[in-house]
Protein backbone atom coordinates (compact mmCIF):
# COMPACT_ATOMS: atom_id res chain seq x y z
CA UNK A 1 0.00 0.00 0.00
CA UNK A 2 1.60 3.44 -1.03
CA UNK A 3 2.92 5.77 1.85
CA UNK A 4 0.29 8.50 1.19
CA UNK A 5 -2.44 6.11 1.49
CA UNK A 6 -1.40 4.55 4.05
CA UNK A 7 -1.08 7.86 6.20
CA UNK A 8 -4.72 9.02 5.30
CA UNK A 9 -6.20 5.85 6.66
CA UNK A 10 -3.53 6.69 10.47
CA UNK A 11 -5.57 10.10 10.23
CA UNK A 12 -8.70 8.93 9.57
CA UNK A 13 -8.64 6.93 12.26
CA UNK A 14 -7.33 8.95 14.87
CA UNK A 15 -9.53 11.81 14.14
CA UNK A 16 -12.64 9.71 14.19
CA UNK A 17 -11.52 7.62 17.60
CA UNK A 18 -11.01 10.86 19.09
CA UNK A 19 -14.53 12.16 18.37
CA UNK A 20 -16.36 9.47 19.29
CA UNK A 21 -16.61 10.73 23.08
CA UNK A 22 -17.71 13.88 21.94
CA UNK A 23 -21.21 12.43 19.91
CA UNK A 24 -23.54 9.31 20.19
CA UNK A 25 -24.44 9.80 16.77
CA UNK A 26 -21.21 7.54 15.44
CA UNK A 27 -20.79 3.37 14.47
CA UNK A 28 -17.89 1.76 13.06
CA UNK A 29 -18.47 -1.09 11.17
CA UNK A 30 -16.87 -3.42 8.77
CA UNK A 31 -17.63 -4.48 5.19
CA UNK A 32 -17.15 -8.36 3.34
CA UNK A 33 -17.98 -9.09 -0.69
CA UNK A 34 -16.59 -9.12 -3.49
CA UNK A 35 -15.11 -6.88 -5.83
CA UNK A 36 -15.72 -7.07 -9.71
CA UNK A 37 -13.99 -5.12 -13.26
CA UNK A 38 -15.28 -3.56 -16.20
CA UNK A 39 -13.69 -2.20 -18.81
CA UNK A 40 -11.70 -3.17 -22.47
CA UNK A 41 -11.22 -6.52 -21.19
CA UNK A 42 -14.51 -7.37 -20.09
CA UNK A 43 -17.57 -5.19 -20.99
CA UNK A 44 -19.52 -6.60 -18.71
CA UNK A 45 -19.05 -8.02 -15.02
CA UNK A 46 -17.84 -11.50 -15.14
CA UNK A 47 -18.74 -13.44 -12.20
CA UNK A 48 -15.98 -15.89 -12.35
CA UNK A 49 -13.32 -12.87 -12.28
CA UNK A 50 -14.92 -11.97 -8.50
CA UNK A 51 -12.71 -11.51 -5.61
CA UNK A 52 -13.20 -11.61 -2.11
CA UNK A 53 -12.94 -8.08 -1.06
CA UNK A 54 -13.39 -6.44 2.64
CA UNK A 55 -13.09 -2.68 4.09
CA UNK A 56 -14.03 -1.17 7.69
CA UNK A 57 -16.23 2.02 7.99
CA UNK A 58 -17.05 4.41 10.40
CA UNK A 59 -20.92 6.47 10.25
CA UNK A 60 -22.23 9.90 11.31
CA UNK A 61 -25.46 10.34 11.18
CA UNK A 62 -26.74 13.85 10.56
CA UNK A 63 -29.97 12.58 11.15
CA UNK A 64 -32.93 10.07 10.58
CA UNK A 65 -31.88 10.76 6.53
CA UNK A 66 -28.53 11.84 6.04
CA UNK A 67 -25.35 10.49 6.84
CA UNK A 68 -21.76 10.64 6.59
CA UNK A 69 -19.23 7.59 5.74
CA UNK A 70 -15.69 7.59 5.07
CA UNK A 71 -14.79 4.34 4.05
CA UNK A 72 -11.42 1.44 3.30
CA UNK A 73 -11.74 -0.95 1.24
CA UNK A 74 -9.18 -3.84 -0.28
CA UNK A 75 -9.96 -6.10 -2.94
CA UNK A 76 -8.84 -7.18 -6.22
CA UNK A 77 -9.43 -6.99 -9.73
CA UNK A 78 -8.95 -9.13 -12.84
CA UNK A 79 -9.94 -9.69 -16.28
CA UNK A 80 -8.81 -11.86 -19.13
CA UNK A 81 -9.78 -11.98 -23.39
CA UNK A 82 -10.44 -15.60 -22.96
CA UNK A 83 -13.82 -15.09 -21.27
CA UNK A 84 -14.60 -13.48 -24.92
CA UNK A 85 -14.93 -15.49 -28.12
CA UNK A 86 -14.49 -12.14 -30.21
CA UNK A 87 -11.65 -11.02 -27.79
CA UNK A 88 -10.05 -14.30 -28.63
CA UNK A 89 -6.83 -13.60 -30.51
CA UNK A 90 -5.71 -10.41 -29.25
CA UNK A 91 -5.16 -12.59 -25.93
CA UNK A 92 -4.52 -10.02 -23.24
CA UNK A 93 -5.01 -10.24 -19.16
CA UNK A 94 -4.63 -8.46 -15.86
CA UNK A 95 -4.81 -9.04 -11.87
CA UNK A 96 -4.48 -5.87 -10.09
CA UNK A 97 -4.72 -5.04 -6.15
CA UNK A 98 -7.04 -2.19 -5.20
CA UNK A 99 -6.81 0.32 -2.31
CA UNK A 100 -9.14 2.51 -1.73
CA UNK A 101 -9.89 5.24 1.19
CA UNK A 102 -13.60 7.05 0.10
CA UNK A 103 -16.10 9.68 1.83
CA UNK A 104 -19.39 8.79 0.92
CA UNK A 105 -22.85 10.66 1.43
CA UNK A 106 -26.24 8.32 2.58
CA UNK A 107 -29.33 8.99 1.96
CA UNK A 108 -31.95 6.60 3.42
CA UNK A 109 -35.44 6.61 2.26
CA UNK A 110 -36.90 5.50 5.13
CA UNK A 111 -36.29 7.63 8.40
CA UNK A 112 -33.88 5.04 9.93
CA UNK A 113 -31.97 5.12 13.53
CA UNK A 114 -32.50 3.54 17.23
CA UNK A 115 -35.31 5.76 18.49
CA UNK A 116 -39.43 6.48 18.54
CA UNK A 117 -40.93 7.44 15.13
CA UNK A 118 -37.68 5.62 13.10
CA UNK A 119 -37.87 2.24 10.92
CA UNK A 120 -35.50 -0.97 11.40
CA UNK A 121 -35.20 -0.92 7.70
CA UNK A 122 -34.44 1.15 4.89
CA UNK A 123 -33.14 1.20 1.14
CA UNK A 124 -30.02 3.63 0.38
CA UNK A 125 -28.28 5.38 -2.08
CA UNK A 126 -25.09 6.75 -1.47
CA UNK A 127 -22.72 9.06 -3.53
CA UNK A 128 -19.01 9.90 -2.69
CA UNK A 129 -15.53 10.24 -3.68
CA UNK A 130 -12.63 8.18 -3.50
CA UNK A 131 -8.70 8.02 -3.81
CA UNK A 132 -7.22 4.53 -4.86
CA UNK A 133 -4.02 2.53 -5.45
CA UNK A 134 -3.56 -0.17 -8.48
CA UNK A 135 -0.88 -1.59 -10.00
CA UNK A 136 -1.87 -3.93 -13.03
CA UNK A 137 0.22 -6.80 -13.19
CA UNK A 138 0.52 -10.21 -15.49
CA UNK A 139 1.41 -13.58 -15.40
CA UNK A 140 4.02 -14.47 -18.34
CA UNK A 141 5.51 -17.72 -18.43
CA UNK A 142 5.02 -18.96 -14.89
CA UNK A 143 5.93 -15.40 -13.34
CA UNK A 144 4.30 -12.35 -12.69
CA UNK A 145 5.08 -9.51 -14.12
CA UNK A 146 4.14 -5.36 -13.43
CA UNK A 147 2.83 -4.09 -15.93
CA UNK A 148 3.35 -0.67 -15.76
CA UNK A 149 7.12 -0.91 -15.76
CA UNK A 150 6.80 -2.59 -19.26
CA UNK A 151 5.34 0.37 -21.27
CA UNK A 152 3.13 -2.01 -23.19
CA UNK A 153 1.95 0.97 -25.77
CA UNK A 154 5.18 2.45 -25.93
CA UNK A 155 4.58 5.37 -23.51
CA UNK A 156 7.34 7.42 -22.68
CA UNK A 157 7.82 7.42 -19.03
CA UNK A 158 6.47 11.15 -19.16
CA UNK A 159 3.17 9.56 -20.77
CA UNK A 160 2.46 6.79 -18.63
CA UNK A 161 -0.58 6.51 -16.64
CA UNK A 162 -0.54 7.15 -12.38
CA UNK A 163 -0.89 4.46 -9.89
CA UNK A 164 -3.09 6.46 -8.06
CA UNK A 165 -5.72 7.99 -8.96
CA UNK A 166 -9.22 9.30 -8.06
CA UNK A 167 -13.13 7.39 -8.63
CA UNK A 168 -16.67 8.84 -8.13
CA UNK A 169 -18.59 6.02 -6.00
CA UNK A 170 -22.18 5.93 -6.34
CA UNK A 171 -24.83 2.96 -5.31
CA UNK A 172 -27.48 1.76 -3.42
CA UNK A 173 -28.01 -0.44 -0.50
CA UNK A 174 -30.30 -2.28 1.89
CA UNK A 175 -30.11 -1.94 6.24
CA UNK A 176 -31.91 -3.25 9.10
CA UNK A 177 -31.74 -2.72 12.46
CA UNK A 178 -31.08 -5.47 14.41
CA UNK A 179 -31.30 -3.86 18.14
CA UNK A 180 -30.67 -0.14 19.54
CA UNK A 181 -26.51 -0.52 18.73
CA UNK A 182 -26.22 -3.43 15.98
CA UNK A 183 -27.51 -2.71 12.37
CA UNK A 184 -26.18 -5.40 9.03
CA UNK A 185 -26.47 -4.41 5.66
CA UNK A 186 -25.46 -5.21 1.65
CA UNK A 187 -24.42 -2.45 -0.44
CA UNK A 188 -23.63 -2.09 -4.65
CA UNK A 189 -21.70 0.82 -5.53
CA UNK A 190 -19.60 1.23 -8.81
CA UNK A 191 -16.81 3.24 -8.84
CA UNK A 192 -16.33 5.59 -11.93
CA UNK A 193 -12.76 6.03 -12.55
CA UNK A 194 -10.90 8.99 -14.54
CA UNK A 195 -8.50 6.54 -15.89
CA UNK A 196 -8.52 4.54 -18.47
CA UNK A 197 -5.54 2.14 -17.79
CA UNK A 198 -6.85 -0.41 -14.58
CA UNK A 199 -6.13 -3.22 -17.19
CA UNK A 200 -3.43 -1.56 -18.68
CA UNK A 201 -5.19 -1.43 -22.04
CA UNK A 202 -6.57 2.11 -23.53
CA UNK A 203 -5.01 2.93 -27.30
CA UNK A 204 -2.89 1.16 -30.07
CA UNK A 205 0.11 -1.48 -30.58
CA UNK A 206 3.33 0.29 -30.86
CA UNK A 207 6.06 -1.16 -33.16
CA UNK A 208 7.13 -4.14 -31.61
CA UNK A 209 10.87 -4.22 -32.97
CA UNK A 210 11.11 -0.80 -31.89
CA UNK A 211 9.56 -1.66 -28.56
CA UNK A 212 12.04 -4.67 -28.31
CA UNK A 213 15.02 -2.29 -28.54
CA UNK A 214 13.55 0.08 -26.47
CA UNK A 215 12.29 -1.51 -23.58
CA UNK A 216 13.18 -5.42 -23.87
CA UNK A 217 11.66 -7.97 -25.69
CA UNK A 218 9.50 -8.87 -22.67
CA UNK A 219 7.76 -5.46 -23.40
CA UNK A 220 7.44 -6.19 -26.71
CA UNK A 221 5.94 -9.73 -25.85
CA UNK A 222 3.77 -8.56 -23.30
CA UNK A 223 2.07 -5.75 -25.79
CA UNK A 224 0.94 -8.27 -27.75
CA UNK A 225 0.47 -11.83 -26.96
CA UNK A 226 -1.74 -12.61 -29.88
CA UNK A 227 1.59 -14.69 -30.66
CA UNK A 228 0.59 -17.58 -28.29
CA UNK A 229 -2.55 -18.59 -29.79
CA UNK A 230 -2.07 -18.29 -34.00
CA UNK A 231 -1.33 -21.13 -35.66
CA UNK A 232 2.09 -19.73 -36.78
CA UNK A 233 3.04 -18.82 -33.06
CA UNK A 234 3.58 -14.61 -35.13
CA UNK A 235 1.79 -11.60 -33.44
CA UNK A 236 -1.21 -10.30 -35.38
CA UNK A 237 -0.51 -6.57 -34.78
CA UNK A 238 0.27 -3.87 -37.07
CA UNK A 239 1.66 -0.18 -35.89
CA UNK A 240 -1.39 1.73 -34.85
CA UNK A 241 -3.96 -1.19 -34.60
CA UNK A 242 -6.46 -0.40 -31.80
CA UNK A 243 -5.12 -2.50 -28.58
CA UNK A 244 -8.39 -1.25 -26.55
CA UNK A 245 -10.79 1.75 -26.91
CA UNK A 246 -9.55 5.25 -25.17
CA UNK A 247 -13.13 6.43 -25.30
CA UNK A 248 -14.42 4.10 -22.91
CA UNK A 249 -13.22 4.80 -19.09
CA UNK A 250 -12.76 1.44 -16.89
CA UNK A 251 -14.64 0.66 -13.82
CA UNK A 252 -14.67 -1.39 -10.82
CA UNK A 253 -16.86 -2.16 -8.29
CA UNK A 254 -17.39 -3.50 -4.50
CA UNK A 255 -20.76 -5.59 -3.30
CA UNK A 256 -20.44 -5.65 0.13
CA UNK A 257 -21.98 -7.27 3.29
CA UNK A 258 -21.74 -5.26 6.42
CA UNK A 259 -22.68 -5.10 10.13
CA UNK A 260 -22.20 -2.04 12.29
CA UNK A 261 -22.07 -1.16 15.70
CA UNK A 262 -23.58 1.96 17.06
CA UNK A 263 -22.17 4.24 20.16
CA UNK A 264 -25.91 5.17 21.49
CA UNK A 265 -25.48 7.16 25.63
CA UNK A 266 -24.69 5.16 28.44
CA UNK A 267 -27.26 6.69 31.06
CA UNK A 268 -26.42 5.61 34.60
CA UNK A 269 -29.01 4.42 37.35
CA UNK A 270 -31.08 6.28 38.98
CA UNK A 271 -31.86 7.97 35.44
CA UNK A 272 -34.36 6.66 33.61
CA UNK A 273 -33.19 5.11 29.76
CA UNK A 274 -34.91 7.74 27.16
CA UNK A 275 -34.58 7.30 23.50
CA UNK A 276 -31.90 7.94 21.86
CA UNK A 277 -30.56 9.35 18.17
CA UNK A 278 -33.45 12.50 19.35
CA UNK A 279 -32.30 15.06 17.11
Amino acid sequence: MPKSILKSLLFLAVFLTANFSFSQKWEVGGMLGASNYNGDLAREIVLKESHLAGGAFFRYNLGKYFSLKPTIQVGTISASDKNFKENKYRNLSFKSNIAEVAAMMEYNFKPFGAQVRTESFTPYIELGVALFHFNPKVKYNGDWFELHAMHTEGQSAKQMYKLNQVSIPFGMGLKWSVNNNLSVGFEFVYRKTFTDYLDDVSKTYPDLPEQAKKYGSLSASLSDRSAEVTADGKPLSTVGDMRGDPGLKDWYVFSMFSFAYRFTPIICWPNKPSTVWDY
